[in-house]
């Protein structure tokens, strides 16, 4: 009788640790790639860079899967010789993915991609290079390890590249929707339509370099200043009361507050590690006002994010932005994913208060993805 799919994956996991001498993705990147794939109805073509426990999980989810790897620490003679891997799903490309990707040839599209092979710059940039062209719509890309700065460029990038919406982040390694934006053309050179290079022009205007010297927080007050100058002083006020700045927090608490709504503006209440760049909304959607009080339940992360900085910013938006936001809490609910926001900026925030704890290196184990819990 076949295994079931959670049979295998508990399988996978046990002999995860003997199978790479080099290294392999966390368990939980394991088990977030099953449950991406899990969503999506059929994966026809699969193709990985480097080998191990994701070919073995791959061999399981995929019609057809393409491992482009080097057997570093008997990675390839492991896996193959693995009772784990389902017989005759898996082709392997022997050899440095810097040459053999190149030279490969796609004759069907994409619905799977892990970038997980050389990690030197600018191997990781090559490999996408070669991949990007052949995933189709909705197709799922894999990013790991990119908590080192040649891949961390590349995870940059791709979150602000119209061709990618990024999904979720599992420890270090990162997961990406393709969307349904044009493929960029890989011999061209319009390197004005991608959003990455949207600043390039201003690098040295004195606007941006200003930008690069000040600080988050003293942008958007200018910002606010100049449109309230333009359209005069907003009623709208917002202030968080508890906690209060560098106090130190669990992994879960109350965050409290003072505000005096305009109509048509909702207070929001959002949360961040401060060394991740999007934010994830709170409380299920827009936070209530009573006496001008309000209160709302905010989680900090995961285990792994014990001892960091956070962010909680309370925030005054118009009509555009709680409608988006709240596409993105029934997004939630449908697909179980947390992708993080943009933090808006004057016009469409009309007050805004921020403050900075710490979160405790000692508190309950959460699952990851709890920063952004509804």
């Amino acid at each position: 009788m076949k295994p079931t799919r959670p049979e295998v994956l508990k399988d996978i996991l046990e002999v995860q640790a003997i199978l790479h001498g080099a290294g392999t993705v966390s368990r939980e990147a394991l088990s977030a790639i099953a449950r991406h794939t899990s969503i999506r109805s059929r994966i026809r073509r699969s193709v990985e860079t480097g080998c191990g426990a994701t070919t073995l999980l791959l061999s399981h989810l995929s019609e057809h899967h393409t491992a482009f790897a080097l057997d570093i620490g008997g990675s390839i003679v492991n896996v193959r010789r693995s009772p784990l891997l389902r017989e005759g799903v898996v082709s392997f490309v022997e050899g440095p993915s810097q040459r053999t990707l190149p030279q490969h040839h796609f004759d069907e599209k994409l619905q799977l991609a892990v970038i997980d092979g050389p990690h030197a710059y600018p191997f990781p940039d090559l490999e996408y290079y070669c991949l990007y062209p052949h995933l189709e719509t909705g197709a799922l890309l894999v990013l790991d390890d990119i908590h080192i700065r040649s891949i961390n460029n590349l995870f940059k990038f791709l979150c602000s590249d119209e061709m990618f919406r990024l999904d979720e982040v599992v420890k270090t390694t990162a997961f990406f929707t393709r969307t349904e934006a044009p493929t960029f053309d890989p011999i061209g050179d319009g390197w004005r339509q991608q959003r990455y290079n949207a600043r390039t022009l201003l690098r040295y205007d004195w606007r941006s370099t200003l930008g690069g010297i000040l600080p988050r927080r003293v942008l958007r007050r200018l910002a606010a200043y100049r449109h309230a100058k333009e359209q005069g002083r907003p009623k709208s006020i917002v202030q968080i009361i508890s906690p209060r700045h560098g106090e130190h927090v669990g992994h879960a608490g109350v965050v409290r507050g003072r505000a005096a709504l305009d109509t048509g503006v909702y207070l929001w209440v959002l949360a961040h590690r401060k060394d991740v760049s999007g934010w994830w909304p709170q409380g299920g959607g827009p936070v209530g006002v009573t006496d001008d009080s309000w209160s709302v339940q905010v989680n900090y992360g995961g285990p792994q994010d014990a001892g960091c900085q956070f962010e909680v910013a309370a925030l005054a938006v118009k009509q555009v932005v709680h409608e988006r936001w709240m596409e993105w809490i029934q997004n939630v609910k449908n697909t179980g994913l947390f992708p993080p926001v943009p933090l808006p900026t004057a016009p469409h925030v009309i007050a805004e208060s921020f403050v900075t704890i710490y979160k405790n290196a000692d508190g309950p184990s959460m699952n990851h993805g709890d920063l952004g819990r509804i």
